[in-house]
């Protein structure tokens, strides 16, 4: 006689069927449920595993082991050279640097960078490679679900390796109004066209223009591609398909490139602090080994190219390894003192940081701010500082006068209030030359024009020399508190004589009054 099952057996011998198949993919590898039901924790806003940044690194317990397991998110970028490098590949080669400490790294390739993100907020890798400008998106898209990282190494500089081109005709940033610009949202692309539209001259209603006509595309190759096709009137693309874009288009032209901006876009890397808690000394041999990745590649180039050039899947060859390189500054310990800074005081990081945040919020993808300094882990570089050398080994940036004649890339048009026929500066006015100082620090290979205008009241030659003397309040404040050397800015005052509006209303005459910030790329360099 045959067993009648209720509909409610089916149900449980369903379910019975699915935990033993669970059961037996957790028992076998194939699923790690500890860290499904940690994530599922994390995203739920339950406890999650943080680290006290402000504490000495752990030192590990009697009879603990830490983990030789590290599980890296990278794209297919040249940036992250040194760690493959120090690897030996995707995956740790015996002999390696990386062997040598004892550590199984392996890198995974995950172009796309909402992908990666979510990568390290799952615990399905351990650090991110990303830039500082998306990580701060990134961190406080985690605050909102409870998932706690820190910044905690830089890995790079963009030094031409990213760049905005156009069409002939296009030679300033305010030449873009108007135009149809190709660039992948929400990428180290974004940020160096809204950063530069944000430093110009434009009105916020053409920047939004610009945004609202542009042509988005999934990656830093294809709005060069575009480009070369004339779809479109300017992108924002990567080398070496920036250069070839050029190249391939008659009278087209880098407008502005990471080689002016050249503090700007920075990759960096960012830990779990689910792992970073339970592994400390695991993150910094990784970042000791990185270290020496770089030193490697600085000592013995041509074998570093070779085996990138022979990493599968990584598609890049040895010679392109080579020019893609060209385009950026591998980073070294001085290099990180550097671009993090010391605790309380401006830095490269914060300074990128704090403009990304601000686009963010603009883009209304973030709600919060964080403080910069909350969001980084010094102390793995702290605890090599008797490893590594502390001295910078890039020789400072020298400035030369722009030729007679030169375009500036970009000028802005700023209001700065002086008292009364005065040159003293109004204290509400200093904000205003902070923000102007943050541009300068990201584009630091530029040379800035300094130049002082009034309206029509008063006699031409007081308002002169009045105006002139307003410039050189605003150099002056700039060398004081921003350290900026003198050779860098230029002044001079206009007075009447280059009104934007009529002088015949207030309106009018307080648009007159104005300092013109002219900003033109580093002839020396």
């Amino acid at each position: 006689m045959g067993i009648k099952i209720e509909k409610g057996g089916w149900i449980l011998i369903f379910l019975i069927g699915l935990a033993l198949v669970i059961y037996s993919l957790n028992k076998y590898g194939v699923l790690d449920l500890a860290k499904w039901t940690e994530s599922r924790s994390a995203s739920s806003g339950g406890t999650k595993e943080t680290v006290d940044t402000s504490k000495p690194l752990a030192l590990p317990a009697s009879g603990s082991v830490e983990t030789s397991e590290v599980r890296v998110r990278v794209n297919i970028w040249v940036g992250c050279a040194a760690g493959l490098v120090a690897n030996g590949g995707l995956d740790t080669t015996p002999g390696s640097i990386y062997a040598s400490k004892g550590l199984k790294v392996s890198f995974k390739i995950i172009d796309d960078w909402t992908e990666g993100a979510a990568a390290l907020a799952t615990n399905n890798v351990d650090v991110m490679l990303t830039t500082a400008d998306v990580w701060a998106k990134d961190q406080a898209q985690f605050q909102e679900k409870s998932v706690g990282a820190h910044a905690f190494f830089m890995v790079d500089w963009s030094r031409g390796a990213d760049g905005v081109i156009g069409r002939r005709g296009i030679n300033s940033i305010e030449d873009l109004a108007g135009k149809t610009v190709a660039f992948a949202p929400y990428t180290p692309s974004h940020f160096l066209l809204w950063n530069g539209l944000k430093s110009s001259g434009l009105a916020t209603e053409q920047r939004n223009e610009i945004f609202s006509k542009a042509v988005h595309t999934k990656d830093g190759i294809e709005p060069a591609t575009l480009f070369a096709q004339q779809k479109v009137d300017a992108a924002v693309a990567w080398d070496p398909d920036m250069s070839d874009a050029v190249s391939k288009r008659a009278g087209s032209k880098k407008i502005y490139d990471t080689r002016v901006a050249n503090k700007l876009i920075a990759d960096i890397l960012v830990v779990s602090d689910r792992f970073a808690s339970r592994y400390p000394q695991t993150v910094m041999k990784f970042v000791e080994g990185w270290l020496e990745g770089v030193e490697f590649i600085k000592g013995q180039p041509a074998r570093a190219y070779t085996l990138i050039g022979t990493i599968k899947d990584f598609n890049i060859p040895t010679d392109l390894a080579k020019a893609m390189l060209e385009g950026v500054r591998l980073t070294d310990y001085a290099d990180n003192l550097a671009f993090f800074g010391q605790p309380g005081s401006d830095s490269d990081y914060a300074n990128i940081f704090k403009m990304a945040q601000e686009m963010y919020r603009e883009e209304r993808l973030i709600k919060r701010r964080s403080e910069p300094e909350a969001t980084m882990d010094q102390r793995y570089l702290a605890s090599l500082r008797d490893r590594f050398s502390a001295a910078s080994t890039e020789p400072p940036v020298e400035y030369k006068a722009p030729p007679k004649g030169a375009v500036p890339i970009a000028t802005q048009r700023r209001s700065i209030y002086f008292e009364p026929n005065s040159a003293k500066m109004g204290l509400d006015s200093r904000a205003v030359v902070s923000e102007i100082a943050g541009f300068m620090r990201a584009y630091e290979n530029t040379v800035v024009d300094i130049e002082g205008n009034t309206d029509s009241t008063g006699s031409r030659e007081y308002n002169m020399q009045l105006s002139k003397e307003r410039a050189e309040t605003v150099k002056g404040y700039l060398m004081e508190h921003s350290k900026f050397p003198e050779s860098r800015m230029r002044t001079a005052g206009n007075g009447p004589d280059r009104p934007m509006d009529t002088n015949a209303t207030p309106e009018g005459r307080e648009k007159n009054r104005r300092t013109d910030i002219k900003v033109y790329p580093n002839p020396a360099q």
